[in-house]
């Protein structure tokens, strides 16, 4: 598993003109103490959009750190992949943001998701979290209910996860995952079932997108 650093900042050089400057920042981060690693990102949707390919981010960050020495860590994240869109970004990118937003509600198996509320007793009950305030209370039919919404997403996460290990290795990338373009947040309750779930498919998990409240423009 290739390691995500401490602090890590997602920026986007949409038409490959801005990479230079982006670096430049964290340059100056860096001579004020603190060491925030760029990771380019940019989206099957929005290659298409534009028409450019991958390796255009991949060329414009590697020649931005040449250009002004960047010696700390970098990477270049093929954001928002699914399985029919992954291929075109296995030979440029270190760092892979699997999006299955769109598979959040389609139902799993009965018997898978009954599985998974028996695997996890550890998820019922009063639980208590770092830094929220208040624990919070599960039940067994809060458990399936979440499993229910979220099991199938999860389960194609696990899928292009492998896929990608299948081409690239476990040990050359950053995985992420992304729920966050969908129309209602996830909960904190949610959100520990969802982390249980990924742990069972196996994936090094680094970093998760979830939705948040409040109103986003994109």
């Amino acid at each position: 598993m290739l390691k995500l650093e401490k602090y890590s900042f997602g920026v986007g050089d949409r038409f490959a003109h801005q990479a230079r400057a982006q670096l430049r920042a964290c340059i100056l981060a860096a001579e004020q103490g603190v060491e925030v690693v760029p990771v380019w990102n940019k989206s099957n949707r929005e290659h298409t959009t534009i028409g450019s390919e991958p390796d255009s981010v991949r060329a414009a960050a590697d020649a931005a750190v040449r250009d002004l020495n960047w010696t700390r860590p970098y990477h270049v994240d093929a954001d928002h992949i699914r399985l029919e869109t992954v291929d075109r970004f296995l030979a440029s990118s270190d760092f892979y943001t699997i999006d299955v937003a769109d598979s959040i509600g389609q139902p799993a198996e009965s018997d898978a998701v009954e599985a998974f509320v028996d695997r996890h007793p550890e998820l019922v009950g009063q639980i208590e979290i770092a830094h929220i305030d208040q624990p919070f209370t599960t039940t067994r039919d809060d458990v399936r209910r979440i499993a229910a919404k979220y099991l199938q997403a999860v389960r194609e996460a696990g899928a292009i996860y492998r896929h990608i290990v299948a081409a690239k290795g476990a040990d050359s990338f950053v995985t992420e995952v992304s729920m966050d373009e969908t129309d209602s947040p996830q909960t904190p309750p949610e959100l520990l079932v969802i982390l249980a779930a990924l742990a069972d498919e196996q994936i090094p998990l680094q970093t998760i997108a979830p939705k948040f409240t409040g109103r986003f423009n994109k």
